[in-house]
């Protein structure tokens, strides 16, 4: 799952305490499936239910949910907004908890069959879909809680790579 990867990798960029310590997010398949056609085009595409578990996490949620819902909206923008993402949670202390988030994940793959050479091209494809005009590649993301006077950085990382 390049989607999956690739996702992974962002989430471990942007946020601070998965940088230091990548160990800490976990991925997994949870459900999934393959959508075809029947005949000689062998052009599918990949559904799964990812599940990313995050362990022994301090950090503020929105640290981790903002560069989750930024890949999203980029790489997965069909998702309901209702449904895009699923969350359970166990607090292990004051201080840190075991976050699991559940995200339906598509991935089309391209499969031309060449009948006359007896090969079969396959090309991934994990197109980004631009929402607006940004022309922002770094990114900030400032917090204030309750009762604070002024935002505080949290977070700085890149935009999602279009590899």
């Amino acid at each position: 799952m390049i989607k999956l990867k690739a996702l992974r990798q962002h989430l471990i960029d942007a946020v601070p305490e998965l940088r230091r310590g990548p160990e800490k997010l976990l991925t997994f398949v949870q459900d999934g499936g393959i959508a075809f056609a029947r005949g000689q085009n062998l052009t599918h595409e990949y559904r799964v239910d990812a599940q990313i578990v995050i362990t022994d996490y301090a950090g503020s949620l929105d640290t981790l949910m903002i560069p989750l819902l930024q890949w999203l909206s980029r790489y997965q923008p069909d998702l309901d907004p209702d449904e895009a993402v699923r969350m359970e949670a166990e607090i292990l202390s004051n201080n840190a908890w075991d976050l699991a988030l559940t995200v339906r994940l598509t991935e089309r793959v391209i499969a031309l069959v060449d009948c006359s050479t007896g090969t079969i091209n396959a090309e991934h494809r994990m197109p980004p879909y631009p929402i607006e005009t940004c022309p922002a590649t770094s990114w900030s993301l400032n917090v204030k809680g309750p009762g604070d006077d002024d935002f505080e950085e949290a977070s700085a990382w890149e935009s999602p790579s279009d590899e």
